[in-house]
C-alpha cells in the first residue's frame, strides 16, 4: 500500500476488496508508545499468519499507562508503525478499547501477545470482550509467543518525565511493595458498604471566549460558548467510592427545585442509594464557574447557597436517617464543605458514632477561616489540605510535618492526611513514621474535584488498614488521574487506577 495510514472510513472499501480477493486480514491493537524489539517480533509473527496486517492504535486521550503517557503522540506513533515493513495498514482508533475497531475491521485473526493469554490476569477485563467481538464476525484469536519486553519499563527507566526525586521514590517503593498485592487489596474493597454524609453540590461550567474590555465600562467581556453541569461535593465522593465498594448510601440536602434533584439522581452510580432531605428555605448548592474555553482557565465564580445552619426540622430528619443507616454500613465518610448541613448536633452525633469515621472538612471562599477541622472532637481518619492545616493550627508559617504532628496530637486523630498540591501528600499514622509521597501528575486539565477523589479512595484504604506508604501512593495515583478529568465529569475508574499503578511501578 502506498499510504499505510488510513481511517476506518478509507479502509472500509479496501477491506471489501481484500475480502473479495480472498485475502486473510490480521489485526493487532495497542498503544505502541515506544516501539521495541518485542513489538517488531510480534508484528513479524502476526504477518506470517495472514496476507494483510492491520494495526490500530489507542488515541492519546485514552492512554492510561501512567504519568506522561503517551510519550509519543498519536501522529508520531502512526508514522512510526507505518514505516515497519510487516505492517500493511495503521489506523487511529476513536474509542477507549479495541472492541469497536474489531467491529470495523472484521479480521479473520486478531493477534495479541502472550502476556494477554491468561485472561484472568487482564486488569481491564477487555480481552474476553475482544475475543467475543472477533468471533462474532467469524474470526479467531491467536497469541504470539515471541520474546517479551515492556514499553512501560523502558520508558520509566530511560524516558521518565518525573522529577529525579520522584523517580528515586518510586525505585525505593518498588523494592518494598508488590504491584499485585496493592491491586488485590484495592479489589478487596468491593466487599464494603459505605455511608456518605455531606453536602451535594451542582457544579456548573460556563465555557466562554474572552473579548476586549467594554468601551464604556471597566470590565472584561466574554462571549458565551457552551455550558456543562456536574454532580459534585458529596455526590462526587459517593460516585468515586461506588467504583471500588459494594454499595454506597448517600445522605444529603437539596433545595425545593426538583430539576436539581433529578439531575443529581441521573448522575449517581448504579450502586449508590440517595437518602435526600429537602430544605425549603435554601436552594440546592450551585457553584457556577466561568472559564476561558481555550485554556480551561477559571475567570470568576457565582455561588447560589445559604450557608447558615439548616432548620431544626431538617436536622432532626438527618439524625433520624443516620440512626437508621449507621448500623447497616461498614464505615462512614463525612464531607463537610461548610455550607450549613453540619449543625452542632449532627457533628456531635458523628463524633460519637461507634463506626469508623473518615472526615474531610473543607475551607473555601464562602467560609474561609470558619469551617475548620477543629470543629470535630474525634474521627478515625482526617484528610485536609495544607492551607486548611495552617488555619486549623492557627500557624501561618513553619515546618508542615511538625505542624501536622502537633494538630494530630491535639485532636487525637489516629490517621491524619495532609494534601499539599505540587508537594504531594503527608500521612501520619499512629505508631508509624510520617510518610511523604510526591505527586505523579505531569498533565493537569482541571484541579476541581481532585481532592475529593483523593479523599474518597484513601478513606476505605485507611479503614482496611493498608500500609501507610501504600495509602499515600494510592492517593497520589488517584490525584494524578483526577486532575486529567474536567471537574467531576466522571469518577476515577478502578481499572484505570490499576493500570496506572501497574505501569508506574514497572
Amino acid at each position: 500500500m502506498e499510504n499505510k495510514i488510513k481511517t476506518f472510513e478509507t479502509f472500509a472499501p479496501l477491506r471489501e476488496q481484500l475480502k473479495r480477493e480472498g485475502k486473510k486480514l490480521v489485526h493487532c491493537h495497542g498503544l505502541f508508545d515506544l516501539v521495541h524489539p518485542g513489538h517488531i517480533l510480534h508484528f513479524k509473527a502476526a504477518k506470517k499468519l495472514g496476507d494483510v496486517l492491520v494495526v490500530t492504535i489507542t488515541p492519546d486521550q485514552y492512554a492510561r499507562k501512567g504519568p506522561g503517557r503517551p510519550v509519543f503522540n498519536e501522529r508520531l506513533r502512526l508514522e512510526t508503525l507505518s514505516s515497519i515493513q510487516y505492517i500493511d495498514c495503521v489506523i487511529l482508533n476513536h474509542w477507549p478499547t479495541a472492541i469497536e475497531a474489531i467491529h470495523n475491521i472484521k479480521p479473520e485473526l486478531y493477534v495479541k501477545g502472550q502476556d494477554y493469554q491468561e485472561s484472568q490476569k487482564d486488569l481491564t477485563g477487555n480481552i474476553a470482550l475482544e475475543v467475543e467481538a472477533v468471533r462474532k464476525h467469524g474470526g479467531d484469536v491467536i497469541f504470539t509467543q515471541e520474546e517479551m519486553f515492556s514499553s512501560s519499563n523502558l520508558l520509566n527507566k530511560f524516558f521518565s518525565k518525573l522529577p529525579a526525586e520522584t523517580d528515586e521514590y518510586l525505585k525505593n517503593f518498588r523494592s518494598k511493595q508488590k504491584v499485585e498485592d496493592i491491586i488485590q487489596n484495592l479489589k478487596n474493597l468491593s466487599e464494603l458498604n459505605v455511608l456518605v454524609v455531606g453536602e451535594a453540590i451542582l457544579d456548573q461550567y460556563v465555557y466562554s471566549i474572552p473579548l476586549q474590555k467594554a468601551p464604556k465600562e471597566a470590565i472584561v467581556t466574554t462571549r458565551f460558548d457552551s455550558d456543562e453541569s456536574f454532580a459534585g461535593g458529596s455526590v462526587a465522593v459517593a460516585n468515586h467510592l461506588a467504583g471500588f465498594c459494594k454499595k454506597v448510601s448517600l445522605i444529603s440536602c437539596f433545595g425545593p427545585d426538583e430539576g436539581h434533584l433529578q439531575f443529581i439522581r441521573s448522575k449517581l452510580g448504579s450502586n449508590v442509594e440517595l437518602k435526600n432531605v429537602t430544605v425549603d428555605d435554601r436552594p440546592t448548592i450551585v457553584k457556577r464557574r466561568f472559564l476561558d474555553k481555550t485554556w480551561m482557565t477559571k475567570m470568576f465564580e457565582v455561588q447560589f447557597l445559604n450557608d447558615s445552619d439548616i432548620s431544626e426540622t431538617a436536622e432532626n430528619e438527618i439524625l433520624a436517617i443516620l440512626d437508621q443507616q449507621i448500623s447497616r454500613h461498614d464505615f462512614v465518610v463525612v464531607t463537610d464543605f461548610g455550607h450549613g448541613m453540619f449543625t452542632e448536633r449532627i457533628r456531635d452525633y458523628l463524633v460519637q458514632c461507634p463506626k469508623f469515621v473518615a472526615l474531610n472538612v473543607q475551607t473555601n471562599s464562602a467560609n474561609l477561616g470558619f469551617n475548620l477541622a477543629t470543629k470535630y472532637r474525634k474521627c478515625n481518619y482526617l484528610s485536609i489540605d495544607e492551607p486548611e492545616l495552617k488555619l486549623a493550627a492557627q500557624i501561618q508559617y513553619g515546618d508542615i510535618p511538625l505542624i501536622a504532628a502537633q494538630l494530630k496530637k491535639r485532636l487525637n486523630i489516629p490517621n491524619f492526611m495532609v494534601t499539599r498540591g505540587p508537594k504531594g501528600s503527608l500521612f501520619l499514622a499512629n505508631g508509624r513514621e510520617p510518610n511523604q509521597t510526591p505527586i505523579f501528575s505531569t498533565k493537569i486539565v482541571d484541579r476541581t474535584g481532585a481532592g475529593d477523589a483523593f479523599f474518597s479512595i484513601t478513606a476505605p484504604c485507611v479503614y482496611r488498614g493498608f500500609d501507610p506508604e501504600v495509602i499515600g501512593f494510592v492517593g497520589n495515583c488517584v490525584g494524578a488521574l483526577a486532575v486529567e478529568i474536567v471537574c467531576n465529569r466522571e469518577p476515577v475508574n478502578p481499572v484505570n487506577l490499576y493500570k496506572f499503578i501497574q505501569h508506574l511501578l514497572k
